[in-house]
């Protein structure tokens, strides 16, 4: 019996061209379930939430190093240089931006840079700390207690109410600590003595940090930061008014406060770790790598190093991965670029990428059989340390089937094996 069943009609004018090259994961755990399992059976009594969960470890295992990743996503660069993770990245490929000509040039890593988180000082270099009991309660009255966390960026802040267009925002202390000497008004309640002490130089706020809000269009930021006083409470002016048309009472407006970080806008504004051999010799500072260490000698800038490092001799532009902010920063010669990024993930995002190619389908077998066998105790070491055997060699034959080696395409490739290589 064959295993087609659709007509070339329904295939060709149908969206899943290609399909037949692969087997769905639920087709491998039936088959797994039919041939391995049962009496006689070299498996015996194995659950069918244990041969599930052995199925899923090996198509996330396979899909990192063994199976084709086919997966890539096209932006075009941002002014901010940052690209968002994909939903189901797990590691990248390769970065490149492509010209007009559609030809992709290979974005290579920045090495020596990165995004880190930073910590709220005042003017003296002190850290400033919050109450983090008061700030998670909001509007219940507080027991008197000591500041307790650092205040960290991004700042997550709530304002009580919101007007039409307001631009306005006073920082009241109790995200540094409170003091039961002052009373402070609630939204909607009456006169309660809730502790706001007026602390100078305590403020965590920066001209030039960057607001996100579901009220504040993109790329609001702080314009001017008033100190606290004896008599006035600290405020922060934003450069984009509130896009609500009717005002907000009672409630909690978010807002979240990013990092104005010092590393990360350095890097921004330095165009990038990229260098070609004229702009490396003459120091020039828009196009001279920034992972080598160098000297000033009459207003004049030379690489301390002699000759040019070969891993920055490109002009491709240079990135660097934020892992916990789940962002890809860029050097800034690529803001307006198209930018492709292809990565890795586990083939389990949806149901319809878990699927196994053909070619490595006894691989995937093997690895369910050794899983779900090394996991019982009553299975004999001798099978297991098969089963491990063969697990190897089908994870072998199947990276080999799906390399896709042509020997037309190797030949040539190898018809400019004779030519030199100069240095």
């Amino acid at each position: 019996m064959g295993y087609l069943s659709n007509t070339a009609h329904g295939y060709y004018s149908g969206t899943n061209l290609g399909n037949y090259q692969y087997l769905s994961l639920k087709e491998i755990i039936d088959n797994f379930t039919a041939t391995y399992i049962g009496e006689g059976k070299i498996l015996k009594g194995v659950l069918g939430g244990d041969v599930s969960f052995h199925a899923h470890r090996a198509l996330a295992e396979l899909t990192y190093d063994t199976f084709k990743s086919c997966k890539s996503q096209e932006i075009t660069l941002p002014p901010s240089l940052v690209m968002p993770l994909p939903q189901d990245y797990v590691n990248y490929v390769k970065l490149a931006w492509s010209d007009a000509n559609g030809i992709e040039h290979v974005i290579y890593p920045a090495s020596k840079t990165s995004n880190p988180n930073s910590i709220a000082q005042d003017s003296d270099g002190n850290y400033i700390f919050d109450d983090k009991e008061f700030a998670s309660k909001k509007v219940t009255k507080p027991t008197l207690s000591n500041p307790k966390g650092l205040v960290q960026f991004p700042f997550k802040l709530n304002s009580p109410g919101l007007t039409v267009g307001q631009t306005l925002f006073k920082i009241f202390p109790h995200i540094l600590g409170h003091d039961p000497t002052t009373v402070y008004n609630l939204p909607g309640n009456s006169t309660h003595p809730y502790g706001y002490p007026n602390y100078a130089d305590t403020n965590p706020f920066e001209v030039g940090m960057e607001i996100v809000s579901p009220y504040f269009p993109a790329g609001t930021t702080i314009t001017t930061v008033q100190e606290a006083t004896s008599s006035l409470d600290a405020s922060i002016t934003l450069s984009h008014a509130s896009t609500n048309t009717t005002a907000i009472v009672f409630d909690w407006v978010p807002i979240t406060i990013l990092d104005k970080n010092d590393t990360w806008s350095k890097y921004k504004s330095s165009g990038g770790s990229t260098s070609t051999g004229s702009a490396h010799l003459h120091g020039s500072t828009s196009h001279r790598h920034y992972d080598e260490d160098s000297h000033s000698s009459s207003g004049y800038k030379f690489n301390t190093r002699y000759g040019l490092d070969p891993q920055y001799a490109q002009a491709n532009g240079s990135f660097f991965i934020d892992c916990v902010g789940g962002k890809i920063h860029f050097s800034s010669n690529l803001s307006g670029k198209t930018i492709i990024l292809k990565y890795i993930s586990d083939g389990l995002g949806t149901d319809d990428e878990m699927v196994v190619p053909k070619l490595a389908e006894e691989a995937i077998y093997k690895w369910i059989a050794y899983g779900c066998a090394q996991a019982r105790s009553d299975v004999d070491p001798g099978t297991i340390a098969r089963f491990k055997k063969e697990k190897a060699a089908e994870t072998r034959k199947a990276k080999l089937r799906l390399s896709n080696i042509k020997i037309e395409e190797l030949t040539q490739t190898l018809r400019g094996k004779s030519k030199w290589i100069k240095h």
